[in-house]
């Protein structure tokens, strides 16, 4: 007994892909916020500078107005802060030195220098280039947009007027769960409902439909033949449950054909040993007897004895022809040799070697061939075979005194039929649908015991569909059958 498995579920497909979704989505996630993050930054300081980039040429203007001398600006500058809240004001000289500042909020320098190549990149500057970023010199690790207008000659500054448009100062330290936490939770968090519900709707419409196949493919080969696999969809999914399903009605046929084959066989080993023990007892018996008495005997009864042992040998030889016909026809190594014959010649030469059993039981053969010569196309050999066949039968099941007609009928000057009639016991309906199979005897022939072993119908089947032909039959019990078959006639080609 085969032990049907369930897959646990960390390996199942569902599992695995269940846990890349929640890393790809968590990645993903983050990705995807600290970008937006870094781009809403991007623009906002890229509008805020757009906004206050003459922030500092206004104050330079106003201070260069007053006349206001560089080195006292202390005051003026924290009084001017006091119109830009949010903002810090430094006075640097030319070489980067603050030398002032003011602001709303009072704060404490922390930077003393700020690079002037900063400074005059901005001034050089269109909004194109923006968002242009300077260290905040209040805070320690603060960089933010600016503004920015030399005092004096634009070309030889004698100082410059920097407007930090964000305050400074220390802010304060945030562990990085604080900073980041809230931000991860949610991403893991939507991350995995996401993931979840796709990996309910990738086991619903996947897994579980593998899954069923899977179990189909156990639990058949743990002997369970009853098993129904089905899947309606139309998928890649349900048109492999079509093929395993459909594999497994044909094996399935293919273990009945077998088992009704193995059956038949064991039936034709008893009826072959029957067939040949009857025979080899009989021809023993004549043998024994021509052996031990054959001084004593006449020549009449020497020659009686020889020609049952001759009867007996042909019967047997027959047999053996029929069951190696049948070896070499179900190996597909049957071979024809298809040639141009006239068919009522050898109608006629297989009728001449049934003669002399036709007139012992008292048969009458009617004739219906054409005048004209029919040529046809086929293996003479096996035709004759078939022929053979089909006229023993007709004669075997035929009660003395009865009738056989033999008719040929040609068919839009391109095949022929043959028709053999005869008046005999006929076939039962129910076993005319399996006459044609290997070793079947209808209970009509076992009930005459009439030699034979049900091969000679799928012998002459077999034959006649290497030549693309069927052998028909019609049959009704205790009335006679009748069984026919087509052949193409033979076309001569007109070379030009």
């Amino acid at each position: 007994m085969v032990e049907i498995r369930q897959i646990p579920l960390y390996q199942t497909l569902t599992f695995k892909v269940s846990i890349a979704l929640i890393l790809c989505f968590i990645i993903n996630g983050v990705l995807l916020v600290l970008w937006d993050q870094a781009d809403l930054l991007t623009d906002m300081e890229t509008d805020i500078q757009t906004t206050y980039r003459h922030t500092a040429t206004e104050i330079s203007e106003e201070l260069e107005n007053m006349k206001t001398d560089t080195q006292n600006m202390s005051v003026f500058f924290d009084s001017l802060a006091t119109y830009y809240p949010g903002m810090e004001l430094f006075l640097v000289s030319a070489d980067g030195k603050i030398m002032e500042h003011g602001s709303y909020v009072p704060s404490t320098l922390i930077k003393t220098t700020v690079s002037i190549d900063i400074l005059e990149s901005f001034i050089k500057a269109d909004i194109n280039d923006y968002p242009i970023e300077i260290p905040i010199p209040t805070s320690s690790d603060l960089d933010f947009v600016f503004s920015a207008a030399p005092l004096g000659p634009a070309d030889d500054p004698d100082a410059y007027v920097l407007v930090t448009l964000l305050e400074g100062g220390e802010d304060e330290p945030l562990s990085w769960w604080e900073e980041y936490g809230a931000l991860l939770t949610r991403t893991v968090l939507l991350s995995l409902l996401i993931a979840g519900l796709t990996g309910i709707l990738f086991w619903y419409f996947l897994t579980r439909r593998i899954d069923r196949v899977a179990h189909a493919v156990q639990s058949y080969r743990a002997g369970n033949n009853g098993f129904a696999l089905e899947d309606k969809a139309r998928d890649e999914i349900g048109h492999v449950a079509m093929h395993v399903g459909d594999m497994m009605q044909r094996i399935d046929v293919m273990f009945e054909e077998l088992g009704r084959k193995e059956k038949l066989r064991t039936e034709l080993l008893a009826s072959v040993s029957h067939e040949l023990q009857t025979p080899l007892t009989v021809m023993q018996g004549n043998i024994e007897t021509l052996v031990e008495h054959r001084n004593k005997m006449s020549e009449e009864d020497r020659n009686q004895k020889l020609g049952v042992v001759y009867s007996q040998v042909q019967h047997m030889s027959a047999l053996i022809d029929d069951m190696f016909d049948v070896a070499v026809l179900e190996t597909g190594q049957m071979k024809i040799n298809p040639e141009p014959f006239p068919i009522v010649e050898l109608i006629e030469d297989v009728l001449q070697s049934y003669a002399l059993i036709i007139d012992q039981s008292h048969l009458t053969i009617e004739r219906n061939f054409a005048e004209s010569i029919q040529t046809v196309q086929a293996d003479p050999l096996r035709i004759r075979q078939v022929i053979r066949n089909l006229l023993s039968n007709a004669i075997k099941f035929s009660q003395p005194g009865g009738k056989i007609k033999i008719s040929t009928e040609v068919k839009q000057n391109e095949v022929l039929n043959f028709r053999i009639e005869d008046t005999g016991i006929g076939i039962a309906e129910e076993d005319l649908k399996n006459i044609f199979q290997s070793f079947y005897r209808s209970n009509q022939q076992m009930n005459r015991t009439v030699q034979g072993t049900g091969l000679g119908l799928h012998i002459c089947q077999q034959l006649l569909k290497l030549h693309e032909s069927n052998l028909e039959v019609k049959s009704r019990l205790n009335v006679g059958s009748t069984f026919s078959f087509d052949l193409n006639l033979y076309k001569e080609v007109v070379s030009i």
